[in-house]
């Protein structure tokens, strides 16, 4: 596999140039906006250069290939970026999110495939990339964008990054304070814990009631991530299998042995009939249908299952209510014990 570095211009250039069709179509999709996509000039990344281009604000996205990063940024001054992209809901989040993947897999060269994809409006997008700390022989692309009107304008792509994370640290939401850990140090006088030399030990969880968190307002409608609970977002790291499933049917084992090359199985749905997506263990949370994304296999989604709908709530029991049913139970008979005293 090449090396991330400014070694990998021309493939970088190579891949925007058999990607651009797939790319300007992911960007009418997005912002409604019909453009054409060229590789520019290329070559090592110089700040003192590039910092005059991308002082303002703008879109920039963020795509993870392993522990290095590669940016992607369109400056707002280009006009291309339209004003609800600022603020986005969850709506919005998700067609940003939809577009640095589209863009990340088709503008980037299958030696670095992307495997994670973000997107935000940051406001100094050079200030972003420092943060992120380009490598020492890091590199940048022009991407010549010809729009509507017949004038052009200039996106960057721009690896790699050492620091990924710290591109978009500028859209990252403020700790809200109702979900953080504010209980002081707890000690139990009675019975301390003790530790190293004689140091009490320190419970982060102390005072903590994790079972009475209110989730009573939540309708599944335009909530974004924010909303959760502070130690609930860690939880969004923990990754799981999703599949695209067509069909499924019930077959007796007798039939599955009977499969042989050029047997056919028969399904109650059509081969034109939307994809049925499903994460963890068989939960359906969307539909979806097919497409080619470069030489690619993905699936576009149509309709998404609110989270209400995806799960059912479990009964829960009243205190005392399971030992209740299982105390003194009912004896049906006796059977006669004989002594085992020698008389």
């Amino acid at each position: 596999m090449a090396d991330l570095n400014s070694s990998a211009v021309n493939s970088f250039i190579e891949a925007v140039k058999n990607g651009s069709d797939e790319a300007s179509s992911a960007f009418a999709r997005t912002f409604d906006t019909t453009i054409t996509i060229q590789p520019g000039n290329g070559g090592e990344f110089l700040s003192d250069v590039l910092s005059p281009k991308i002082t303002d604000k703008g879109l920039a996205m963020l795509l993870m290939c392993k522990e290095q990063g590669i940016a992607v940024l369109i400056p707002d001054s280009t006009g291309l970026i339209p004003a609800w992209c600022d603020h986005p809901d969850a709506t919005g989040k998700s067609k940003l999110s939809t577009f640095a993947q589209e863009w990340g897999m088709n503008l980037v060269p299958e030696d670095f495939f992307p495997e994670d994809f973000q997107a935000a409006v940051i406001q100094n997008l050079m200030q972003g990339v420092e943060q992120a700390q380009p490598a020492w022989e890091s590199a940048y692309l022009e991407l010549t964008i010809s729009k509507p009107d017949g004038n052009s304008a200039t996106a960057y792509m721009i690896w790699p990054l050492t620091e990924p994370s710290q591109l978009l640290s500028e859209e990252k939401p403020k700790a809200d304070e109702s979900t953080m850990f504010t209980a002081p140090p707890t000690f139990n006088n009675d019975k301390p814990n003790l530790i190293g030399n004689g140091v009490p030990e320190f419970d982060p969880f102390a005072g903590q009631d994790f079972g009475t968190q209110n989730f009573s307002n939540f309708d599944g409608k335009h909530r974004s991530v924010d909303d959760l609970p502070g130690f609930s977002r860690s939880l969004l790291k923990v990754k799981i299998p999703v599949a695209a499933v067509l069909a499924r049917a019930p077959k007796s084992i007798k039939t599955i042995l009977e499969l042989g090359v050029g047997s056919v199985i028969q399904f109650d749905k059509s081969c034109d009939d939307f994809l049925d997506i499903e994460v963890g263990q068989s939960v359906t949370i969307a539909t979806a249908e097919a497409v080619k994304v470069g030489d690619k296999f993905g699936f576009r989604i149509h309709s998404i299952l609110l989270p209400e709908e995806r799960f059912r709530k479990v009964e829960v029991r009243r205190e005392g209510e399971y030992r209740v049913k299982h105390e003194s139970p009912q004896i049906i008979g006796k059977a006669p014990i004989k002594s085992l005293d020698k008389h």
